[in-house]
């Protein structure tokens, strides 16, 4: 670079020599860039008001348990939420090891593999012990999705009574949700061949023939995080390599404690969502 006499810069070098060294820095930038998982990405969004996906636009259906669960459950709202997930692929003939291979995975970054193994051996269906077993192994979960720095010993306790129950009883509503929009045609789905520089990883929770659902046991209706990340799995999917993806036609959620579904047709998003999303959360060059 050559500097003029009014302190202007003028680059003397090639256009070939400039476009090459542009694409260096994107690619040092794009080396750099932060990594995270869907859950990650989607709570760093700024959304418009109702988010990009609006909970409106979806058909919701209330199914109705009449056996009410207890209101207090001693262990954390997501730990709940992965037992009651993966003792439902267990119900459903998923070997145990491969229900809980996350949290095993978990277990094995920070030095408790052994502790794991113990536990895993203690799920064997949906006694007590077995519940009890699946929510401490859950508890190692995070260090595999977030990061060994994440995990905190303890955090988890030996569920009580109440829970125990809740959680059983959050599996049996969740295999009857699953008879009534099955077949189910794969569990723990991934997106191989459609992670970005900004989205690195994830998995969702159940496809079926023509949809692609998120299991919820929040005590709250959906948010716009929870619909964001529907649609980003979605988009994700579809540039996976996973041809599964081209024969989704809704989206939805069910919430096994509130025992209630919510679904929108893929025909009724918005191509300008799709973009956006595409473009300004996942990262594609190109949204659509």
């Amino acid at each position: 670079m050559v500097i003029g006499p009014d302190g202007c810069g003028f680059d003397m070098r090639s256009p070939s020599e400039m476009e090459a060294d542009d694409a260096r820095r994107e690619a040092d930038e794009a080396a750099h860039a932060p990594r995270m998982a869907v859950t990650s990405r989607i709570r760093r969004v700024a959304q418009p008001p109702d988010g990009y996906l609006p909970l409106s636009l979806f058909d919701e259906v209330r199914l109705a348990d009449p056996v009410p669960l207890y209101a207090f459950e001693d262990v954390p709202a997501d730990v709940t939420g992965l037992a009651v997930d993966y003792l439902s692929r267990v119900a459903r003939g998923v070997p145990a090891r491969d229900a809980f291979r996350v949290p095993l995975a978990g277990a094995r970054l920070v030095g408790r593999s052994a502790d794991a193994e113990r536990l895993l051996a203690m799920v064997d269906g949906f006694s007590d012990r077995s519940v009890r077993a699946a929510c401490l192994l859950c508890g190692f979960d995070a260090a595999s999705r977030r990061g060994p720095a994440r995990w905190r010993a303890g955090r988890v306790i030996d569920p009580g009574p109440a829970t125990v129950y809740n959680v059983r009883r959050m599996v049996a509503r969740t295999l009857r949700f699953m008879d009534r929009v099955g077949p189910v045609v794969w569990e723990g789905f991934t997106f191989d061949g459609g992670y970005t520089d900004r989205v690195t990883s994830g998995d969702g929770d159940l496809l079926t023939a023509d949809g692609l659902w998120d299991l919820k046991v929040s005590r709250w209706p959906p948010n716009p995080t929870y619909t964001l990340q529907l649609l980003v799995y979605w988009r994700l999917g579809l540039h996976s390599t996973h041809p599964e993806y081209l024969r989704v036609r809704r989206l939805g959620l069910y919430n096994a404690r509130s025992d209630t579904m919510w679904s929108v047709p893929a025909a009724r998003i918005g191509a300008d969502a799709v973009r956006a999303v595409e473009r300004d959360v996942i990262g594609y060059a190109d949204g659509l």
